[in-house]
Formats: structure tokens, sequence, C-alpha cells
């Protein structure tokens, strides 16, 4: 998040945008006791050699990974 500069004098407007940017950028944030839905995004877990998979889900609801 990009903020813009603050001003030497409180200028309502700027405030405004500040606010604005704020709180744009908290509803992008996970919110604690809230569910997660990914939508069409992927998990990607890290093994510890490095190998990277992406967890997957069928329609009966069976997971399963795939190394990308």
């Amino acid at each position: 998040m990009i903020l813009p500069t603050p001003s030497q004098y409180y200028d309502p407007l700027l405030q405004s945008e500040i606010n604005r940017a704020i709180e744009l950028g908290d509803s992008n944030n996970l919110k604690k006791d809230g569910d997660l839905e990914i939508g069409n995004g992927r998990i990607i877990l890290a093994s510890a050699n490095g190998t990277r998979y992406k967890l997957t889900v069928d329609n009966s609801g069976n997971l399963g990974t795939a190394a990308i």
C-alpha cells in the first residue's frame, strides 16, 4: 500500500484519501476467526526441500496436491 505524502498542515481532502486507501487495504486482509474463500486463486505449499505444490479439491471434496 502506498499512501500519499502527509501535508505539513491538516488537509481534509488528503486525510479522506488516506482513510480510503487504508480502508481498501484493510478490506483485502484476512481477519481472525473469518472464513477464507480462494475462488479462482490457488494455495501453494512449499516442502522442506523447496518443491512447490498446489492444493486441489475435486467435486466430491477430496483434497490432493500436484507439483508445480
